[in-house]
């Protein structure tokens, strides 16, 4: 009965942080189900691959149809404003990394929004394997000109980047843009799956708001 009463008050003040909190990964597309449309999708690329001693190039973000990008050395910051603002932030893989990047990268103890990790919500659907590996199960395609890269190259290319090659800083942010718009289409795909809803984003619309030439 007391976690009844808990939930019903988490329910009527919108305290989506007692959900995330509580509900286990098996049962967290539920919440993704409930508020997908207001959802934060997050994306972060970062300059190499230790949290400690490395910090976010560039962060992409996706919220209701709208695609933003976080750069570094240009308007980084603006993202924890963003973030603020956010009611649900959705990550693929981000409790491992890009919650502790952004923490280690801005210097907060805590980004301390209610948050939901893809991968666990997929493998409890009998999704394995890293967002592009899922990407494939779904039959989704990248545009062809970044199709392939991971986020090995994504650390060569900011340092490319950094040495002058503009190309190669437009191809990173294109990249992590694409993250995110993937990470919006398998949600989309497992709520069709297990919400018994239909698909509501089409990839080649989406994907074409990256601004590739």
């Amino acid at each position: 009965m007391r976690e009844l009463r808990e939930s019903a008050g988490a329910l009527d003040s919108h305290d989506l942080g007692y959900f995330t909190s509580s509900f286990p990964a098996a049962e967290q597309w539920r919440i993704l189900a409930e508020y997908f449309d207001v959802a934060a999708f997050i994306d972060l690329e970062s300059t190499g691959l230790s949290r400690y001693s490395c910090h976010a190039s560039v962060i992409a973000a996706y919220c209701r149809g709208e695609l933003y990008s976080f750069v570094y050395g240009e308007n980084l910051d603006d993202f924890l404003v963003y973030a603020d603002d956010a009611e649900l932030i959705v990550t693929f893989n981000g409790k491992a990394f890009d919650i502790p990047f952004i923490e280690k990268t801005f210097n907060i103890p805590s980004l301390d929004r209610p948050h939901l990790d893809l991968r666990w919500i997929a493998w409890h659907l009998g999704y394995r394997g890293g967002l592009k590996s899922i990407e494939r199960q779904m039959g989704i395609r990248r545009p062809s000109n970044i199709d392939g890269i991971d986020g090995f190259e994504a650390v060569d290319l900011f340092h490319r980047w950094q040495y002058g090659d503009i190309s190669a800083k437009e191809t990173l942010v294109a990249y992590c843009k694409a993250d995110v718009i993937a990470t919006a289409l398998v949600s989309d795909r497992l709520l069709a799956e297990t919400a018994g809803r239909k698909q509501r984003l089409d990839p080649e619309t989406e994907f074409k708001k990256i601004g590739l030439r």
